[in-house]
């Protein structure tokens, strides 16, 4: 008996991890995704809506969600998703991670850019303003597709109320 038992034990702990990303259907679940339907503002609230609940439905899924998000462009410099998501969790960016609340300013257009600046606020009451660059896709897999090409900090407005 032991003979059989042990090789499905072994079995069933190697799977664990890979099961943790799968749903109950056994699919993996969906994120999103880009799309040529989606607008710069909606690629950013998703981007942000997927930083709050970074866990959900599984370990950095909001993490892998943005990275999804990210240009080409973007992906040459802070891929692969392993670096991406230490770079995501580290500063000044972990403020983005499992956030509690989000302000969005209206977004600028440049020509085939778009710019929005996001308030954030953390659990513990530290407030961000981030800017989001966007471009559109001009070819390739994601042609006429919103993606972010940069976030960087841009205020501290720890006691100074609205930033935008």
């Amino acid at each position: 008996m032991t003979r059989y038992l042990l090789p499905i034990l072994l079995a069933m702990t190697l799977t664990l991890p890979l099961r943790a990303g799968i749903s109950e259907g056994g699919q993996p679940p969906q994120l999103p995704s880009p799309s040529v339907d989606l607008k710069p503002e909606d690629v950013v609230k998703i981007v942000i809506d997927a930083l709050a609940r970074n866990d959900q439905p599984f370990t950095n899924a909001g993490i892998t969600t943005t990275f999804a998000f990210a240009s080409p462009a973007n992906k040459v410099n802070t891929g692969p998703l392993d670096r991406f998501i230490s770079m995501v969790k580290g500063e000044p960016y972990g403020i983005m991670v499992d956030h509690v609340d989000s302000e969005f300013s209206e977004v600028v257009y440049a020509g085939n850019n778009a710019y929005q600046m996001v308030n954030l606020t953390a659990a513990d009451g530290r407030a961000v303003v981030f800017a989001f660059r966007l471009s559109k896709q001009l070819d390739g897999d994601f042609k006429d597709m919103w993606m972010t090409d940069a976030v960087w900090p841009v205020a501290n407005t720890e006691g100074s109320g609205q930033a935008f």
